[in-house]
């Protein structure tokens, strides 16, 4: 939000479920993928997509994580 990423949308689908190679969000376990941001985050994830995802992640916060985990959780995979 707030103009700081960009919508997670564009690249894993609409629905978040995922989108041609680019895999579903939706569903997915909140420590899981809070541990998978992070990573990407502060490079401990590396690969093609991690290094797409690091311009997407550089200006979010802990808590930006947390939230972006839970509600991608709350969303029928």
């Amino acid at each position: 939000g707030a103009g700081r990423t960009t919508a997670c949308g564009i690249c894993h689908g609409a629905d978040l479920k995922g989108l041609g190679p680019v895999p579903g969000l939706a569903g997915r376990s909140p420590s899981y993928a809070a541990r998978q941001l992070t990573d990407m985050q502060t490079g401990a994830r590396s690969g093609v997509w991690a290094d797409l995802m690091k311009p997407v992640m550089a200006k979010l916060t802990p808590q930006d994580v947390i939230d972006i985990s839970a509600y991608t959780a709350s969303l029928t995979p």
